[in-house]
C-alpha cells in the first residue's frame, strides 16, 4: 500500500506543478516579450548621441552637440532642460502593447502630424522611429520594423510625448515662453487697456466662439470672422523673450504706472496648462516715447519683468472688431 502511494506521489506532483508552469508560461511570455521590445524602441546610450534629426509635415529640426552645448543647426544654442528631456523621453520609453505596422498606417491621425525621429553617433543611427497620437495615446514604429507599438513612460502619466518630440525648431529654442499647437489651446483671454475684456473658447472639434465678459465690452453683429480666429490660436507656438529687464514687478503694478499696461492675456491648454501675461509699453528713457520694438512683460508669478520682442505681442492688442471684419 506505501509502495502505491509512493509511487502516486510524483504523478500527483506533475499534475499540480505542470499546469501550474504553463500558466506562468503563458502569463510571463506576453510580459518579456514587451520587455524585450521595449528595448530594441528605446535609445540606449544617450550619452553617446551627438545628432538629433526631427522632421513632420512642416517642419525640421537639426540639433548638433559639440562638447557638451546642443547647438540648433550647428550654430544657435539651444535650451538643454529641452534637449535632456528629449533624451531622457527616448532612453525611457516602454511598450505598452503591440499591433501591427498596418495600424500604424492605416489608423487616422486624429490629433497631430506623424514625426520622424533619428539618432545618430556620427554617421552610425541609434535609434530611428516615427511616432503619432492615436486615440490619445502614442503609437510608436521603429524603422524597418514589422511592428508598431503603444507607448509610454513610466512614472510620468500625463507627460505629452509628442510635445517632447516636437519637431518645431522654436521649441528648443532658449528663452521659449509659451509653445502650444493651436489645437492644444481651450480658451483665450483679453483684457485691454481700452476697457474690452473678452475671450475666445475652443471645442475639441475645433470650433470656436467669442463671448465678452464686462457690461463695457458689447458683442459685434454678425458671425466672427473664422479666419481671423484661428489666425489668433496659431499665434502662440512660439513666443520668447529676450532677457530679462531688471525690473521688478511691483514698479509696474503702482498707480504710476499702471498707465503703461497694455494688456492681460491668458492662455490655458485643454490640458490644464495656463500662461498669463501682463503686457507693459517700455520707455528707455521717462517721459520718452514707447519703444518701438520691445515691451514688458509679467509672465504667470514671476516677480521680475521680461523683455519680449513686440512683433509677438502686436497681434494680441486688437480690439475685439478685428475677430468680426471682412470674410
Amino acid at each position: 500500500m506505501r509502495t502505491d502511494m509512493q509511487n502516486r506521489r510524483p504523478i500527483l506532483v506533475l499534475i499540480v506543478v505542470i499546469p501550474a508552469v504553463l500558466l506562468l508560461i503563458l502569463l510571463a511570455g506576453p510580459w518579456k516579450l514587451l520587455q524585450r521590445d521595449s528595448t530594441n524602441i528605446a535609445l540606449r546610450n544617450m550619452e553617446e548621441v551627438d545628432r538629433i534629426v526631427l522632421v513632420d509635415s512642416y517642419n525640421t529640426t537639426e540639433l548638433n552637440r559639440s562638447d557638451s552645448t546642443w547647438y540648433l543647426f550647428t550654430s544657435e544654442a539651444v535650451s538643454p532642460v529641452a534637449v535632456e528631456n528629449l533624451l531622457f523621453t527616448a532612453s525611457r520609453l516602454e511598450a505598452a502593447s503591440i499591433v501591427g505596422l498596418e495600424v500604424f498606417e492605416e489608423s487616422p491621425d486624429t490629433q497631430g502630424d506623424v514625426r520622424e525621429i533619428t539618432f545618430f553617433r556620427g554617421r552610425k543611427v541609434l535609434l530611428s522611429c516615427r511616432l503619432k497620437t492615436q486615440s490619445g495615446q502614442y503609437l510608436l514604429h521603429p524603422n524597418g520594423s514589422e511592428k508598431a507599438y503603444y507607448v509610454s513612460l513610466p512614472g510620468y502619466p500625463g507627460l505629452e510625448i509628442d510635445r517632447i518630440f516636437s519637431a518645431t525648431p522654436d521649441h528648443y529654442r532658449e528663452h521659449l515662453l509659451i509653445d502650444l499647437p493651436p489645437s492644444d489651446i481651450s480658451s483665450i483671454e483679453f483684457d485691454l487697456a481700452s476697457g474690452e475684456a473678452f475671450h475666445f473658447t475652443q471645442d475639441m472639434e475645433g470650433q470656436i466662439a467669442c463671448n465678452t465678459d464686462n457690461d463695457y465690452t458689447i458683442l459685434p453683429d454678425g458671425i466672427p470672422n473664422e479666419l481671423a480666429m484661428k489666425l489668433l490660436f496659431s499665434y502662440f507656438t512660439s513666443i520668447r523673450f529676450e532677457q530679462r529687464a531688471g525690473i521688478p514687478a511691483d514698479s509696474l503694478l503702482g498707480a504710476e504706472a499702471i498707465e503703461r499696461k497694455l494688456a492681460s492675456v491668458r492662455v490655458t491648454s485643454f490640458s490644464g496648462e495656463q500662461h498669463s501675461m501682463q503686457v507693459f509699453s517700455y520707455h528707455d528713457t521717462p517721459g520718452s516715447k514707447p519703444h518701438l520694438f520691445r515691451a514688458l512683460v509679467l509672465y504667470n508669478d514671476e516677480q521680475d519683468a521680461l523683455f519680449v520682442n513686440y512683433i509677438y505681442l502686436d497681434v494680441l492688442m486688437r480690439g475685439l472688431s478685428h475677430y468680426f471684419g471682412e470674410k
